[in-house]
């Protein structure tokens, strides 16, 4: 009898393990199912592609990528006819995903609307010398967006200095990884033509979703917008943050401490004996030339 109990446990507990695991595959199968439901034909390079190499059919291959793991600006396989024979602009991997950056801005930007990722819209800020980067932007760039807005609740106002009306504002990140389109009425690259202009723009003209230009539209009408230049590499996105005037100006001692760590950890090594540093910041023989 004890046996048979046994064997009835133990027959229940199988079935009750083989519950738990036939549910943990359905929730694998789920997520799976969400994952590939959205899939999106790219453009990849079947074989390495030098810089300076016009694009033709035979260098390429096509495969399904999930959306969400997509960077900003894929070459996707229906706009392939585009860019076949311009020239790629940097050494690309065989694997490696092309992107429509890896293309000379001057070459794939015959007309604006040519130069915009599909799925999103072109839209056009205005910036001064400060907003906009010191006049120093070009179309390709990468940039955030910040928003600076009043505010008027009694906690996140100051003093005014001069003894005025107590004043407050609140700045934080609207947008990140934006791709300028066009600077001013330049939407090609000036690098490559050698006939770099700097400055002379009042406005530029950014790629962003509906959705994102809605959130632009209100946000100019509530306050000021400035833009953060990032390397073009960098794609990383940071959270969310909100601050106001009067948190920031009781965090400048933490904000400092942090860029000194920052600045202290970036610091190169120091060079070995008998070496040191030139100007591209590469250790060399320290060698005097006797002439």
């Amino acid at each position: 009898m004890a046996k048979k109990k046994l064997l009835i446990a133990a027959i229940v507990v199988g079935l009750f393990g083989a519950f738990l695991v036939y549910l943990y595959a359905q929730q694998i199968q789920e997520e799976r199912d969400e994952i590939t439901r959205d899939m999106r034909p790219v453009v990849v390079a079947s074989a390495d592609i030098p810089a300076g190499t016009p694009l033709s059919e035979e260098m390429v291959t096509t495969e399904e990528v999930p959306a969400q793991f997509l960077p900003g600006n894929p070459l996707e396989a229906q706009d392939i006819n585009i860019y076949l024979g311009m020239s790629v602009a940097e050494d690309l991997s065989a694997g490696e995903m092309i992107l429509t950056s890896h293309f000379s801005t001057r070459e794939t930007a015959h007309t604006l609307s040519g130069t915009i990722p599909t799925g999103e819209r072109a839209m056009t800020v205005p910036v001064d010398a400060i907003s906009g980067v010191g006049g120093l932007l070009q179309p390709g760039d990468r940039v955030d967006i910040l928003g600076t807005f009043p505010v008027g609740q009694e906690d996140e106002l100051i003093p005014e200095a001069s003894g005025g009306d107590s004043i407050g504002f609140v700045t934080m990140s609207l947008l990140q990884n934006v791709t300028l389109l066009a600077v001013g009425q330049n939407f090609g690259d000036a690098h490559e033509t050698g006939q770099v202009r700097w400055g002379g723009y009042g406005h530029v003209t950014l790629a962003m979703t509906p959705e994102e230009a809605e959130l632009m539209i209100v946000a100019q009408t509530r306050g000021d917008l400035t833009l953060l230049l990032r390397n073009r590499e960098d794609l990383e996105t940071v959270p969310v943050t909100r601050r106001t005037l009067r948190e920031v100006l009781e965090e400048l001692d933490v904000i400092n401490r942090n860029r000194t760590k920052r600045v202290v950890e970036r610091a190169p090594t120091p060079c070995p004996d008998g070496e040191r540093r030139n100007a591209r910041g590469v250790c060399v023989p320290d060698i005097d030339v006797i002439r």
